[in-house]
């Protein structure tokens, strides 16, 4: 009973905390030691993930572009999530710098290196031709760096599917060290073409790292 207590007290507590409170407590404390998936350290908000997987299902892809794999665990997520809906016709293509210290799925093609690099990019267009794809990046989120991989892997995204700009809430929570990144990036590639469009209802939980970065492809041509 006192341990059931003082879980309402802490619950009490964090309904106390404003938004920002609750973000800045997530980033600081939560995201980089306490989520796991597969028993592997995934650097993502869990409320992301779960509108992941709902897109993955609505858009019927069969490829995921992961730009930026760090220990691995969203890699092994979307492996697990595209098999589930797509069985032997699932693909992740990742990319890092470095390898994940785990063994990594058949469905995972590993590609080392930096991601706006042309030989990265002419491996990726290779391994995602034919196949519909949707991009995920979450590596460096410099702007600028952001929306050279928006402009190189954005025609490689189907009709209907999506880039998925992580981490944009460095801008909106404007930690200066971080900035301008993703959200601004993001914001300079819609000004630019009008094949993708912002998705703000794929936002519907609120906390999201990803404001403004669900960028959904309306048409073939960009």
């Amino acid at each position: 009973m006192a341990e059931m207590n003082a879980g309402g007290s802490g619950l009490k507590a964090n309904l106390e905390m404003t938004l920002r409170e609750w973000i800045e407590r997530y980033q600081r404390e939560i995201v980089f030691d306490q989520v796991h998936y597969r028993g592997v350290q995934t650097w993502k908000n869990v409320l992301d993930l779960w509108v992941l997987q709902e897109i993955l299902w609505e858009t019927a892809v069969d490829t995921v572009i992961e730009i930026g794999v760090r220990h691995g665990g969203t890699t092994l997520w979307l492996a697990d999530m595209l098999r589930t809906f797509r069985a032997d016709d699932a693909l992740v293509i990742a990319i890092d710098l470095e390898p994940p210290a785990i063994q990594l799925p058949p469905e995972v093609r590993f590609i080392n290196g930096d991601s706006i690099a042309p030989t990265t990019v002419e491996k990726a267009r290779g391994l995602a031709a034919g196949r519909k794809a949707l991009v995920i990046a979450d590596g460096n989120h410099a702007a600028g760096h952001v929306l050279q991989e928006m402009r190189l892997y954005g025609p490689l995204v189907a009709e209907g599917s999506y880039f998925i700009a992580e981490d944009g809430i460095v801008d909106v929570m404007e930690w200066k060290e971080f900035t301008p990144g993703p959200t601004v990036a993001a914001h300079q590639f819609v000004a630019e073409n009008d094949a993708f469009i912002m998705d703000r209802s794929r936002e519907k939980f609120l906390l999201t790292y990803a404001p403004d970065g669900f960028l959904k492809r309306v048409r073939a041509a960009l």
